[in-house]
């Protein structure tokens, strides 16, 4: 049996299907370069009384590799109305961020 020709080919499209997103995966900047991704393929085989006939369950699935996480520093102050929250920047707060700006407006660099 050629695997390549199970269930009329279905096999090798969720095959291709499962691939295409584990490589958009590896290309995504947002996850680790070195985590390994996987493919996976059952065939479950449920054979009839006279085991004549088999009943195939195919699947494919793939793991990716997760999106990596972010991390910041919070100042958490006490007030009268409980606490309030502010994320620590090295920016001055109501300073313009002038990359922005430039990129906005069109400019070249």
């Amino acid at each position: 049996m050629n695997l390549n020709e199970i269930a009329g080919g279905g096999l090798q499209e969720l095959f291709s299907h499962e691939m295409d997103k584990v490589l958009k995966n590896i290309k995504d900047p947002n996850t680790d370069p070195k985590a390994t991704r996987k493919i996976s393929i059952q065939l479950s085989i449920k054979p009839d009384e006279q085991r004549m006939v088999g009943n195939v369950d195919i699947k494919v699935s793939h793991t990716s590799a997760p999106i990596r996480g972010l991390a910041t520093n919070i100042l958490m102050e006490k007030t009268g109305a409980g606490v309030t929250v502010s994320e620590i920047s090295d920016k001055v707060p109501g300073q313009l961020d002038m990359d922005n700006i430039i990129a906005m407006e069109g400019a070249r660099r």
